[in-house]
This record gives C-alpha cells, sequence and structure tokens, in this order.
C-alpha cells in the first residue's frame, strides 16, 4: 500500500507540472487572444469587436485557471499521498528491510 501511494503521489505530482506547463505554454501562445485585444483598443465602442474579445477572454482565463488548478492539485495531491504513505510506515509494524534468519 505504501509503495502504491507514494507511485500515485509521483505521478500526481508529474501530470500536474505537466498540464501546468502545457495551459501556461497555451496561455502565452494565445494568439487570438491578443489580436482581440489589440481591435478592441482601436475600436472600443464598437460591440462587435467586444463580442469577439470577450470569446476570446474566455478562452484565456481557461486556460490560466487550467494551469493554476493543474498545479495545485499535482502540489497538494501528491503531498497527501506522500504523507499518509510516511505515516502508514510509521505505522507498519513490520520492519522496513529485507527479513532476517
Amino acid at each position: 500500500m505504501i509503495a502504491y501511494l507514494r507511485a500515485v503521489g509521483t505521478l500526481l505530482l508529474i501530470a500536474g507540472v505537466v498540464v501546468c506547463i502545457l495551459a501556461t505554454r497555451m496561455t502565452l501562445a494565445d494568439e487570438t487572444y491578443y489580436q482581440r485585444a489589440l481591435a478592441v483598443q482601436r475600436h472600443a465602442d464598437h460591440i462587435l469587436f467586444q463580442a469577439e474579445y470577450q470569446a476570446a477572454l474566455a478562452r484565456h482565463v481557461a486556460y490560466i485557471v487550467a494551469a493554476v488548478m493543474a498545479a495545485l492539485i499535482g502540489v497538494v495531491g501528491s503531498a497527501v499521498t506522500f504523507g499518509v504513505a510516511a505515516i502508514l510506515q510509521r505505522l507498519d509494524p513490520r520492519p522496513a528491510g529485507p527479513a532476517s534468519p
């Protein structure tokens, strides 16, 4: 059980970091959002430009939220599973090393 919890903790940590990096890269490479923001700056009172900007902004914010949540879930989830594995290891009455004759 301890090895299983450590494996799950490692998997959570790696998956959280990878998803965070991918979502951050998608946020920084979101050309549609940046183009719509420039268009809204030029035509601030035009409703169609504002509507396109709001749609692009929703996707851009979703990328940011995905990056933050993936990082939090990865770090906190792995810390919890590593902590439970450490507690179980201390409570285990068997010796941790190989069996002695």
